[in-house]
C-alpha cells in the first residue's frame, strides 16, 4: 500500500512540477516590440502576426515577409533563431506611436525600424513604416 501510495504521488508531483514556461501577453511597446521581433526571427509567424496592425496593407506585406522569411536557407533560420535581439532607441511620436529601433545579433550591422501604434488598447505592429 505504501509503494502504491508512493508511486501517486510521485505521478502527481511530475505532472504538477512541469517545466511549462508561463507566457503573459506583452503590454508595453518594448515588450510587444521584442516579442514581435523575437517571433519573426524564431520563424513563428503565426505568433507574430498576433501583434500586427490588422489592415489590407500590412497583411499583404506581412505575407510577403513570410513567403521572403520561407525562402532563407536552413543555416540562415538556425543563425536567426540564435540571434539577440537590442533594443537601441524607443522614440515616442506622441501617446500613440512608438518607432523602435533595433537590431539583432545574426546582423548586428543592419539596423531596423519598427513602428509600434496604440490601438483598441493594445500595442501594434504597423508594417508599413518598417518596410517602406
Amino acid at each position: 500500500m505504501i509503494k502504491f501510495i508512493s508511486f501517486f504521488t510521485l505521478v502527481f508531483l511530475l505532472v504538477n512540477c512541469n517545466t511549462k514556461t508561463v507566457t503573459t501577453n506583452p503590454t508595453t511597446d518594448a515588450d510587444v516590440a521584442t516579442t514581435f521581433i523575437r517571433n519573426v526571427l524564431d520563424d513563428n509567424f503565426v505568433g507574430a502576426e498576433q501583434f500586427l496592425l490588422k489592415n489590407e496593407e500590412n497583411l499583404q506585406l506581412f505575407e510577403r515577409f513570410k513567403h521572403s522569411y520561407e525562402n532563407k536557407s536552413k543555416e540562415e533560420l538556425k543563425r536567426y533563431k540564435t540571434a539577440n535581439i537590442t533594443i537601441n532607441e524607443i522614440k515616442a511620436i506622441g501617446d500613440s506611436i512608438r518607432l523602435i529601433d533595433y537590431a539583432n545579433s545574426y546582423k548586428k550591422e543592419t539596423k531596423q525600424k519598427l513602428k509600434l501604434v496604440w490601438q483598441q488598447g493594445k500595442w501594434l505592429v504597423d508594417l508599413k513604416y518598417t518596410i517602406e
